[in-house]
C-alpha cells in the first residue's frame, strides 16, 4: 500500500512539474534614454539640434521564457538602430545569457537622437554621439540581464484585427496599407497585466521638421494611456511604414501627437476585451543573413566618409531577418522601412490568424521598396526621395525570399 502511495505522489509531482514547465515565464522593464540638450535629432534634414524635451524616450525590454529557451524583445524610441550596434547588444547579452534570442526594434520617431549618423551638421559629418551610443548599448545589455532575474509565470492572450485609423495614410500609394493591429498580453495568476506587445504601422512623425523637442511622438500618448488603464509594461513594435505610411499632415503639435497615440491605445484596449487564449508553445526561432547589393551611390559615399558605420561584403550591405513564435502567434522581422506590400506578403507566408510584422528590426537599412519604384517611368509620388534612401531595387525581393525559406 505504501508503495502505491509513493508512486502516486511521485506521479503527481512529475505532473505538477510538467505543468509548470509548460507555462510562459515573462518579465519586462524600461529605462529612460532621453539625450541631453544639443543632441542632433534624426529625420527630416541635417543640423537640427534638440533644445529641450517634450516627453521622455525609452528603451524597453520584454523577456519571454519557454522551457530552456529565452526570447528578448527590445524596442527603442529612435530613428532606427543599425546592425553594428545591434550586434554589439547581442554580444553583450550572450556573455551573460547564452540561451537568449535577441530581437531589437526601433519605433522610428523623428524627434529622437541621430543614432545612424546622417543627420549631423553637414552631409559629410556624422551626427552620432558615440558616448551616447556606447551608453545605449550598455543599458540595453543591463536591462535584458537584470530583467531576466524577475521572470515569473504568466498566461497569455492574443488578438488581432484590421484598424483603419482616419489619421494614417500612405502618401505614395493610398490604397496600399497594412492596417493590422496585433496584440499579445501576459497576465499573472491574479489577472494583472505584466506585459503587452503591440504591432501597428505608422511613422511617428506628427511632429514636423521645425520641432526641436525630444519626443516619442504619438507613442508618448500611446504609452501614457495604456499604462494608466491596463498597467504593466507596454511595448510598441513598428510595422511596415515604407513608401510612405505616415500621419495626415496639418496640425503638427505635440497635443495632436498625444491624441493620436491615445486613440491607438484605445483601440488596443478595445481589442483586448475580445482577446483569446494564446496557448503555450515552445519557442522556435530562425534567423537568416541576407546580403543586399548596395546600388545606392550616396550610401557608398557615406560609408567611405565614415558617416555611416557599415561594412560592405563584395559590394553588398549585410543584414538579417528572423521568424519566431510566441505561443500560437508568429512574428517576422523586416530590417528597415518596408513597403506594406511586403508586410501583406509576410502575413500570407505565416498563414496564421495572429501574425506580427516587425519593421526596423535587427537593422535600419532605409526604405525597402517594390522594384517598380526604381523604374525610369515611375509615377509614384515621392519616389525620387524614397529611392534615394534605399539600398536598391533588389532589397525587397531578397528579404522576402529569405523569409519564405525561414517560414517554410
Amino acid at each position: 500500500m505504501k508503495l502505491i502511495v509513493v508512486v502516486l505522489l511521485l506521479g503527481l509531482q512529475v505532473f505538477a512539474l510538467s505543468c509548470y514547465a509548460e507555462t510562459f515565464r515573462v518579465a519586462a522593464g524600461s529605462v529612460d534614454i532621453t539625450p541631453g540638450e544639443g543632441a542632433f535629432l534624426a529625420g527630416y534634414g541635417p543640423d537640427r539640434k534638440s533644445t529641450s524635451t517634450a516627453d521622455a524616450i525609452h528603451l524597453k525590454a520584454a523577456l519571454i521564457e519557454t522551457g530552456s529557451d529565452l526570447l528578448a524583445l527590445l524596442t527603442i524610441d529612435c530613428i532606427g538602430l543599425t546592425r553594428p550596434d545591434i550586434l554589439a547588444i547581442e554580444a553583450g547579452v550572450a556573455q551573460l545569457l547564452p540561451n537568449a534570442k535577441i530581437v531589437v526594434s526601433s519605433t522610428h520617431t523623428h524627434a529622437g537622437p541621430d543614432v545612424v549618423g546622417i543627420w549631423g551638421p553637414a552631409f559629410w559629418r556624422s551626427g552620432r554621439d558615440e558616448a551616447y551610443i556606447a551608453q545605449l548599448i550598455t543599458r540595453a545589455v543591463a536591462l535584458v540581464t537584470t530583467t531576466a532575474s524577475r521572470l515569473q509565470p504568466a498566461t497569455s492572450r492574443v488578438a488581432s484585427a484590421d484598424l483603419p485609423l482616419a489619421w494614417v495614410e500612405n502618401v505614395s500609394e493610398p490604397e496600399l496599407l497594412d492596417r493590422r493591429l496585433s496584440v499579445i498580453q501576459f497576465v499573472d495568476d491574479g489577472g494583472l497585466s505584466l506585459l503587452t506587445l503591440v504591432n501597428y504601422a505608422c511613422h511617428p512623425t506628427v511632429l514636423g521638421p521645425e520641432n526641436t523637442l525630444v519626443s516619442a511622438d504619438y507613442l508618448a500618448g500611446f504609452y501614457q494611456k495604456l499604462t494608466s488603464e491596463i498597467g504593466g509594461e507596454n511595448l510598441f513594435f513598428q510595422g511596415a511604414i515604407g513608401g510612405w505610411v505616415q500621419p495626415l499632415q496639418g496640425d503638427r503639435s505635440h497635443a495632436l501627437a498625444l491624441a493620436h497615440g491615445e486613440s491607438l491605445a484605445g483601440a488596443v484596449i478595445d481589442l483586448l476585451a475580445d482577446a483569446q487564449n494564446n496557448a503555450y508553445a515552445p519557442l522556435v526561432f530562425r534567423r537568416q543573413q541576407v546580403d543586399v547589393p548596395l546600388d545606392n551611390w550616396g550610401f557608398r559615399l557615406l560609408i567611405w566618409l565614415g558617416v555611416l558605420d557599415r561594412q560592405t561584403y563584395d559590394g553588398a550591405m549585410r543584414t538579417s531577418v528572423a521568424w519566431f513564435n510566441v505561443g500560437e502567434a508568429e512574428f517576422v522581422t523586416h530590417p528597415g522601412e518596408t513597403s506594406p506590400a511586403y508586410s501583406l506578403e509576410s502575413r500570407k507566408l505565416m498563414n496564421t490568424r495572429h501574425s506580427f510584422v516587425l519593421g526596423l528590426s535587427q537593422d535600419a537599412m532605409g526604405y525597402i521598396l517594390k522594384p517598380e519604384y526604381f523604374a525610369e517611368d515611375v509615377s509614384y509620388p515621392h519616389a525620387e526621395y524614397l529611392t534615394s534612401v534605399s539600398v536598391g531595387a533588389s532589397a525587397g525581393p531578397l528579404i522576402m525570399q529569405a523569409l519564405a525559406e525561414l517560414v517554410d
